[in-house]
C-alpha cells in the first residue's frame, strides 16, 4: 500500500475509534401497554420523532416512545412477559429497548422525572433482563419489585434520585463514580450518598417514598414468576394479623461479596471455547467477549485466539487476511515504514472491536461501529439487507453507521469497513409537512470505489474479462430518490406506502479493452442514457406497502429494472459478488448494444413474518420475476429470490433448546429446476446465504452452541478464490462452542 493510502487508512481507523469520546455529550410484538390512568386526559405520549400519539386504554408503547403523566397516575403492562409498571403523577418515562424487539436482549427505560415502580417478571429460564435508568443511577435486575424516583429541588432541599427494593435483589450503579451496590428487600440508596452503601429504610421513609406508586388496578402478585408461595415480607408497617401465619421455610441467603463479584464478572465477560471451520480447515478457538454498558453507550469486544494445534504458540494462530492481529506493530519495520507500522497497530486494535453503539437506529441521534448484520438505505432499491459480517469470523470488518432523525429532516451514513473502506452510502430525507403529515422525501447514494479489488492477480491472469476489469478498475455510483407515506400508525395495524427510483452510473479509471472492443475511461453516462434514442437504461424503480397486522409484519412491492441494474444491488451477498459485478459491468460497457442487455425485467416481491408469544419468530419471502424481451414477449426470469427463516427462543421447548435458521437464495427456481445454466448443486453457491444455530443451556451461565453458515473460500492473503465458472468458490463454516456468561 502506498504512503498516501496507508495514511488515509490510519486516519479513518483512529477517527472512528475516537468518535465515541467526542460524539457523546451526553420483538416486533414486544410492547408496553397502558392499562390504567386515574385521569386519561392528563396522559401524553410522544413517539421517537416527538409526534404526539392519540391516547386510549390498551395503546402499546414501543422503543423510542415517551409517556408523560401530568396530574394523573398510570399503570403499564409489558407484553408478552407480564411485568408491570406504576407511574406517579408528574412522571416522564422513556421506553429505550424491549427484549425481543429488533433482536434486543434487555428491557430498558429511562425515568427522566417523577417516580416509577417496576414489578419485573421472572421466566423459567431466567432470561428476562431489565434496566431502569435515571440521569444519575442505573438499576439492573432480573425479577423483582423495586422503584426509582427523580425528585426535583424544592425550598430547603436539593434535587435527588433514589432507589428502593420492595422485594428481590437489585444492582444499582452510580453513573458519576461507577460505584455499584447490591440492594435487597427493604433497602434503598440515593445518588450522592457518601459512602455509597445500602441503607435500611424506616417505615416512615418507606411510606413517604411509595406515595402514589401503590398499584390500584394491576396486581403485583399476578406477575409471572412472582406468585407468592409463602407470605412475603411486607415492605411497609402494617397491623399484625389476628393469628400469626405458619413459620415460612428458611429464605435463601442474600448473595455475598463473592456471588456479586462473579455475577458482575459474568455479566460483562463472555467466554467461548470450541472449534471453528475456516476455509475447510478446522481450528481450535478460545474467544473472550467482554461487554460494557454505560448509559446509552454499549461496547462489545471480540478477543479471539484461534489456533491449529497449540494455543500457546503465536506462530500457530489464525491470521485473518494474512494479518497477525496480535502483533500490534511488532512485526513491522518502524524505521523504514513508520506509517505502515502505526496502521498495523490501529488495524490490530480495531479488529478487537465487535461493536460500539450509541442508541438504536431511529433514535434522534445514534451510531454503531463494528459488525453490521443488516443495513438498508431508503426503500431498499439500492441497498437492502446488506451485511458486512456475512462471513464472520473468517472475515472481520469494522463497519460504521451514523444517523440523525429530527422532526422535519434526517440523515444516515454508512461505511462497510473502516480498516479497508470501499463501500460508502447515505440518505438525506425531509418531512416538509411534519408533524401534521410525517411523509418523507429522501435522496440516496451508494458507491463502491474499488469492486475490482475482489479479483486477485492469479484470477486476472487466467481470464481475459477479469484481467480487463482489474485494469479498468471501475467505480460503481448509484443514486436514487424515494417517498414514503405512513397511512396508518396504530398498534394493531400500521401501513406505510412507498416508491423509489434509481440508476447505476459506472466510472472507469483506466481505459481497457475486452474481446477487441475498447472501454474508455471516465464517467459512463451512456450506461444510463441511450443518446441515440434518448431512452433511459440501466435503471429501476419499486413501489409497494409495508406494515404490521397484529403479530404479523409484511411487505409487498412491485419492481421494475432495466439492463444491468438490479434492485437491492448491494444485498447480503454483495461482498462475495462485487468482483463478478465489476466484470459484468466491463463486459456491458464493451458492447452496450448486445442483445442480452436490451430486455427489461419486472417482478412482485412479497414478505410475511410473525412473532408468536415472544418465543418463535418465523417468516418467508419470495421475488417472482419475469423478463420482457425486445420483441415484447414475457418469459420467466431466472433472477428470483427465496428467503426462509425461523428463530426459537431458549426455554420454550423441553431441555431449553434454542434454534434458528435463515436461508436466502437468489436464482432459486433455476437451481431447483435445473435451467438457465444452474443445477441443484448450486443451491448453496455464492448466491446463497445460510446461517443456522442450535443451543442447549446447561446452566444460566453455560450453553453448548453449534452454528453453521456458508462463506467464500479465500487464499492466505484473504483474496477470493474463483472457480472455472467465474464465480467465487464456497465452503461451509461450522462452529461448535461452549459459551460461558449470562445471556
Amino acid at each position: 500500500m502506498g504512503e498516501g493510502g496507508t495514511m488515509k487508512k490510519l486516519i479513518c481507523i483512529l477517527t472512528a475509534l475516537l468518535l465515541p469520546v467526542v460524539a457523546i455529550p451526553a420483538q416486533e410484538d414486544a410492547v408496553v401497554v397502558l392499562e390504567f390512568a386515574s385521569d386519561l386526559s392528563q396522559i401524553q405520549v410522544l413517539d421517537r420523532n416527538d409526534f404526539e400519539v392519540e391516547i386510549f386504554f390498551g395503546i402499546g408503547l414501543s422503543p423510542g416512545d415517551r409517556i408523560i403523566t401530568g396530574d394523573s397516575a398510570a399503570e403499564l403492562r409489558m407484553e408478552p412477559n407480564g411485568s408491570i409498571i406504576r407511574l406517579a403523577p408528574g412522571t416522564t418515562l422513556s421506553i429505550d429497548t424491549l427484549q425481543g424487539h429488533q433482536e434486543q436482549r434487555e428491557n430498558a427505560a429511562t425515568l427522566r422525572s417523577g417516580r416509577a415502580r417496576l414489578v419485573a417478571a421472572r421466566s423459567a429460564t431466567r432470561d428476562n433482563r431489565y434496566v431502569l435508568r435515571t440521569p444519575a443511577l442505573v438499576a439492573g435486575v432480573r425479577g423483582t419489585d423495586f422503584a426509582l424516583a427523580v425528585i426535583p429541588a424544592s425550598e430547603g432541599a436539593d434535587s435527588t434520585e433514589e432507589a428502593f427494593v420492595f422485594d428481590g435483589e437489585v444492582f444499582v450503579t452510580a453513573l458519576a463514580s461507577g460505584e455499584e451496590v447490591f440492594l435487597t428487600a427493604g433497602q434503598g440508596i440515593a445518588a450522592g450518598d457518601e459512602p455509597f452503601l445500602p441503607q435500611e429504610w424506616g417505615a416512615e421513609r418507606i411510606e413517604d417514598f411509595q406515595r402514589d406508586i401503590q398499584f390500584e388496578q394491576l396486581d403485583p402478585e399476578a406477575v409471572p414468576g412472582l406468585e407468592p408461595d409463602e407470605p412475603p415480607a411486607p415492605a411497609v408497617v402494617e397491623a399484625p394479623p389476628p393469628e400469626p401465619p405458619p413459620a415460612p421455610p428458611p429464605a435463601e441467603p442474600a448473595p455475598g461479596a463473592g456471588d456479586r463479584f462473579f455475577g458482575t464478572l459474568a455479566e460483562i465477560t463472555g467466554l467461548h471455547v470450541g472449534s471453528v471451520t475456516i476455509n475447510r480447515q478446522t481450528w481450535g478457538q478460545v474467544v473472550f467477549l467482554p461487554q460494557i454498558t454505560v448509559g446509552d453507550l454499549a461496547l462489545a469486544f471480540y478477543l479471539p485466539f484461534t489456533y491449529q494445534t497449540n494455543l500457546f504458540d503465536p506462530e500457530d494462530w489464525y491470521q485473518p487476511e494474512g494479518n497477525n492481529e496480535w502483533s500490534f506493530g511488532t512485526d513491522q519495520d518502524w524505521s523504514g515504514d513508520p506509517q505502515g507500522a502505526m496502521a498495523d497497530v490501529a488495524t490490530d486494535l480495531a479488529l478487537k472491536i465487535r461493536y460500539i453503539q450509541y442508541r438504536d437506529q431511529g433514535a434522534p441521534f445514534f451510531f454503531k461501529m463494528g459488525n453490521l448484520s443488516t443495513f438498508t438505505i431508503g426503500q431498499g432499491l439500492l441497498m437492502r439487507n446488506y451485511a458486512n459480517d456475512t462471513e464472520f469470523p473468517a472475515v472481520r470488518r469494522l463497519g460504521f453507521n451514523i444517523g440523525v432523525d429530527r422532526t422535519a429532516w434526517g440523515l444516515e451514513a454508512f461505511v462497510n469497513d473502516l480498516i479497508a473502506p470501499n463501500i460508502f452510502g447515505g440518505r438525506l430525507y425531509f418531512r416538509p409537512a411534519a408533524p401534521v403529515i410525517p411523509a418523507a422525501v429522501g435522496f440516496s447514494a451508494v458507491t463502491d470505489i474499488h469492486p475490482a479489488g475482489a479479483i486477485n492477480r492469479d484470477s486476472a491472469e487466467g481470464d481475459e474479462l477479469f484481467g480487463a476489469t482489474r485494469e479498468a478498475d471501475p467505480v460503481f455510483i448509484s443514486v436514487a430518490t424515494d417517498l414514503d407515506v405512513p397511512v396508518l400508525r396504530g398498534d394493531a395495524l400500521s401501513l406505510t406506502g412507498f416508491i423509489e427510483a434509481g440508476a447505476l452510473v459506472p466510472y472507469v479509471r483506466t481505459s481497457t479493452e475486452y474481446e477487441d472492443r475498447p472501454v474508455s475511461s471516465g464517467t459512463k453516462t451512456n450506461a444510463m442514457v441511450d443518446f441515440q434514442s434518448g431512452n433511459l437504461r440501466n435503471y429501476g424503480w419499486t413501489t409497494g406497502v409495508r406494515g404490521d397486522l397484529l403479530f404479523f409484519d409484511f411487505r409487498l412491492a412491485y419492481q421494475y429494472w432495466d439492463g444491468t441494474f438490479r434492485p437491492g444491488f448491494y444485498g447480503p451477498n454483495y461482498d462475495r459478488l462485487r468482483g463478478t459485478y465489476a466484470a459484468e459491468t466491463i463486459a456491458y460497457l464493451s458492447n452496450t448494444e448486445a442483445r442480452e442487455y436490451k430486455g427489461s425485467n419486472m417482478g412482485v416481491q412479497g414478505e410475511l413474518g410473525a412473532t408468536l408469544f415472544d418465543a418463535l419468530r418465523l417468516g418467508a419471502g419470495y421475488l417472482w420475476p419475469w423478463e420482457v424481451t425486445p420483441s415484447g414477449s414475457w418469459v420467466p426470469s431466472p433472477e428470483d429470490e427465496l428467503r426462509l427463516f425461523f428463530a426459537l427462543r431458549e426455554g420454550v421447548i423441553p431441555l431449553g433448546i434454542g434454534a434458528g435458521l435463515e436461508y436466502r437464495r437468489r436464482y432459486f427456481a433455476p437451481s431447483l429446476g435445473r435451467w438457465s445454466g444452474y443445477s441443484r448443486g448450486d443451491l448453496f453457491d455464492v448466491h446463497t446465504t445460510l446461517d443456522g444455530y442450535l443451543s442447549y443451556p446447561l446452566t444460566d451461565f453455560i450453553s453448548i452452541v453449534g452454528r453453521v453458515s456458508t462463506a467464500a473460500l479465500r487464499d492466505a492473503e484473504g483474496d477470493l478464490v474463483y472457480g472455472s465458472d467465474g464465480r467465487p468458490r464456497m465452503a461451509p463454516t461450522i462452529t461448535i462452542q461452549t459459551e460461558i456468561g449470562l445471556k
